[in-house]
């Protein structure tokens, strides 16, 4: 009579040390990656669309007879003609907010918002003093910082702008028979006063700014 054959008994320590596999026999496709290149020019074709969309009437403001007319044709041709008087205007805003900010002058918000007011009220029966800044291509901000400046040069040069009744009286005994033919001098006083005060404050400004520019650093390297 043959022998049994002899079952081994696993142990718990096998079970536990036996290693479980997940792996098929039957391997998993491998998925095959988009060539580089070809994913770099899609980005780009990507970026180009989405720039002209975005930026197209910004590089290109206008298109005659679809001829592009570009936003840097138009900076050349307006460099040309207004670049140097332009850059110059510049400088001298420079030159101005620096001397006036070594003077240490300083204007109250008040004083620039009376100013403005009045300038509301000049303009109020000519369409209104938006309408007065958009004709002369200018802004709210525009203004106060013009309105800022004035005063701050008047405070400045306050000491060369005083007035005498005698240049007062004169100024009117000049043109009372021209500017102010049938007025007397109580009427037109306030007027004259402004006017003599606007042509010496542009006299003294003139020749204390040529003297500020004498000293200004200023490196320029053309246009």
């Amino acid at each position: 009579m043959p022998k049994k054959a002899k079952v081994r008994k696993v142990t718990k320590k096998e079970i536990i040390e036996t290693p479980i596999t997940t792996s098929s026999p039957v391997g998993s496709p491998v998925q095959k990656s988009m060539n580089p290149k070809i994913l770099r020019g899609a980005l780009i074709i990507i970026l180009i669309a989405l720039l002209t969309y975005k930026l197209g009437p910004w590089l290109v403001p206008t298109i005659v007879d679809n001829k592009l007319v570009t936003r840097f044709s138009l900076w050349s041709r307006l460099e040309k003609t207004y670049g140097t008087q332009t850059l110059d205007d510049l400088v001298n805003e420079k030159i101005l907010d620096a001397a006036i900010a070594k003077a240490g002058i300083k204007i109250e918000q008040k004083k620039i918002d009376e100013q403005i007011a009045k300038l509301e009220t000049q303009f109020k029966d000519a369409g209104g003093l938006d309408e007065a800044l958009k004709q002369r291509g200018l802004t709210r901000p525009d203004l106060v910082k013009q309105v800022k400046t004035q005063l701050e040069v008047e405070e400045l040069l306050s000491d060369k702008i005083t007035l005498t009744d005698a240049e007062i009286q004169k100024e009117f005994s000049d043109n009372e028979k021209t500017l102010y033919t049938g007025k007397k001098l109580e009427e037109v006083s306030e007027s004259i006063k402004t006017q003599l005060k606007d042509a010496k404050l542009r006299d003294a400004f003139l020749a204390w700014f040529a003297e500020v520019k004498k000293t200004a650093k200023v490196k320029s390297f053309g246009l």
